[in-house]
């Protein structure tokens, strides 16, 4: 008898640590703030790629949310001689009347370059998503059938 409270006494303690542990993962990656992007007042998002001439415009607040989430869920850290691959940078523009109301150049390496600060950063905890942009960008140019080689730059 005493042997069966034991088990089920060590069981609830483990239930209670693993709770807790997940719970100290969730209150970790919600301080992962990543980039703030002002999705009330955007009305629109743009994405270029590399010297593709193809851009990416939306100005559902659907997809301008789903873009602007990407850029949540990790923190960043500044590269004072860092340099973007122009031919594999992302440059992704949220805007409204007034102008931009962020600016983002990310490439392949997800080192960001963000506009507002004129610095170089990297993630230094947590993960950007890079597929995800990729994903977003490749659909929209994929379903309007266009060929990305009809307008490279040399």
């Amino acid at each position: 008898m005493i042997s069966k409270i034991q088990r089920i006494f060590f069981l609830f303690i483990i239930l209670i640590l693993s709770l807790t542990a997940c719970q100290n993962q969730k209150k970790e990656a919600k301080n992962l703030t990543g980039i703030p992007i002002d999705t009330e007042k955007t009305e629109s998002v743009s994405i270029y790629y590399g010297s593709i001439c193809y851009s990416f415009f939306d100005e559902s607040k659907e997809t301008i949310e789903k873009a602007a989430d990407l850029f949540h869920g990790f923190s960043l850290e500044e590269v004072p001689d860092g340099v973007l691959d122009s031919a594999t940078t992302y440059q992704i523009y949220f805007s409204n009347t007034d102008g931009q109301t962020a600016a983002i150049n990310v490439d392949e390496n997800s080192m960001f370059y963000l506009a507002d600060t004129k610095k170089f950063y990297k993630v230094s905890e947590g993960v950007f998503h890079l597929e995800e942009l990729e994903k977003i960008y490749q659909e929209s140019m994929n379903a309007g059938g266009f060929d990305k080689n009809q307008c490279l730059i040399p």
